[in-house]
């Protein structure tokens, strides 16, 4: 038989154990949902028409829309950096600095310092020429004679490339794309080559550039399959997401979310007005 302390103590124990639920307090809560959200940077340059600043601290965009909806999904919060050069966001990544890309072509070299998810099909890249330059340019062979402005950093369709690579001694390497019209409309370059519908936007955008320039008819259309992809840095601290990322962004492209929110170039009025 028990000792009456020994009673006393067991009884204070049991009181002890079972307070807190007396008081009013909640229940344990699981450590997967007391956890903070998970926090991830995209790095983004200014990309017409896909994710725009616009004198604003906050992009816009099909893309970011598309960001935001991967972010809902997988269950992180998702952070802007500033209005940052394509070549410095390549190079945060390559540091782990910043999380995310997107927009991004493959290469070899860029799938060593990053995971390249893919989630939709080539970007349409033109030649945008001067409206009143009567020249009629529709083969390869006819830009031997041109000088070009190109996009640095920028990786194009391959077939675009080798046509590039052919005309390397005409080439000008510009950082972006309002800086290659420029030029063109300084009579500095013949023509630029750059995507049909950020290009398009951009000069839509400036009211000085209405009626002055057109879309070449060249088909810069590329054969080969060459996906645009989201980038996940491998030395992020948050790689260990791939996986994840990887299998909402399947979920998108099969729902068909992706293809609702970033429509192809066909028959957009921007475009068209510049192929006329």
């Amino acid at each position: 038989m028990k000792q009456p302390a020994a009673i006393l103590i067991s009884a204070l124990c049991s009181l002890w154990l079972t307070a807190p639920l007396a008081a009013g307090m909640p229940d344990p809560v699981p450590l997967s949902t007391a956890a903070e959200p998970l926090q991830l940077t995209w790095c983004l340059d200014h990309f017409p028409y896909f994710h725009e600043y616009d004198n604003s601290a906050t992009p816009t965009g099909p893309s970011v829309e598309l960001m935001q909806e991967l972010a809902h999904r997988a269950g992180f919060i998702l952070n802007f950096t500033p209005r940052t050069p394509l070549a410095r966001c390549l190079k945060l990544m390559e540091q782990g600095k910043v999380d995310l890309m997107s927009n991004l072509k493959f290469s070899e070299q860029r799938d060593q310092f990053m995971y390249m998810l893919p989630y939709r099909t080539n970007v349409a890249e033109s030649l945008f020429m001067r409206v009143n330059d009567q020249r009629l340019i529709d083969s390869n062979t006819q830009l031997r004679g041109l000088t070009l402005a190109t996009l640095r950093h920028y990786l194009y369709n391959p077939a675009t490339m080798t046509l590039i690579a052919e005309q390397s001694r005409h080439i000008a390497e510009v950082d972006s794309i309002e800086v290659a019209l420029e030029m063109l409309l300084r009579n500095r370059v013949d023509g630029v080559v750059a995507p049909t519908v950020s290009t398009a936007k951009a000069i839509n955008a400036i009211s000085s550039y209405q009626q002055r320039f057109k879309i070449a008819p060249l088909d810069f259309s590329a054969n080969t399959p060459n996906n645009i992809h989201l980038a996940l840095a491998r030395n992020s601290r948050h790689a260990a997401l791939e996986p994840l990322l990887r299998q909402h962004l399947q979920a998108m492209i099969a729902d068909g979310t992706i293809a609702r929110l970033i429509r192809p170039s066909e028959n957009r009025p921007e475009v068209n007005q510049l192929k006329q």
